[in-house]
């Protein structure tokens, strides 16, 4: 997986040149620090719930999201600080694992999906754009 994500970072970043001029970099680190929230959240829940599955999951998916959208400090101590909190919030909230706590997980979970898909758009439309571009080749017909 390591290699594949690292092998589209080329394309992230023409996508991100391509598209410079619609990107919202306000609304994507809104976005980011309310992914990372929702994180926390998800972090207290799914251990309070499912200690064995889930027990660092959503810390993972943290420190993953960190580590592959390399924010600008600012961003990176914003959104640490939302996971924290998120995490503190689920704490008082939800005590105990109950259908409460499993269905606010649900929302948020869904709610999350919701905002990474958002995210990610520009990628999968610039991995769209480059399937269709035309192929150039160069060389003769023998393959020189």
């Amino acid at each position: 997986m390591r290699i594949a994500l690292a092998s589209l970072a080329g394309l992230v970043c023409l996508a991100a040149a391509a598209q410079a001029q619609t990107i919202d970099y306000r609304e994507r680190a809104r976005d980011l620090v309310f992914l990372s929230q929702a994180f926390g959240e998800l972090h207290h829940i799914r251990r309070l719930c499912e200690p064995r599955a889930e027990a660092e999951i959503w810390r993972e998916r943290m420190r993953r999201m960190l580590e592959l959208e390399e924010p600008a400090p600012a961003l990176r101590e914003d959104m640490i600080r939302a996971f924290n909190s998120g995490f503190r919030q689920a704490e008082r909230a939800f005590p105990y694992c109950d259908r409460d706590a499993r269905d606010h997980a649900a929302g948020l979970a869904a709610q999350a999906d919701a905002t990474a898909a958002r995210l990610a758009a520009p990628l999968y439309e610039a991995l769209a754009r480059a399937e269709t571009a035309p192929t150039v080749w160069r060389g003769d017909e023998d393959g020189r």
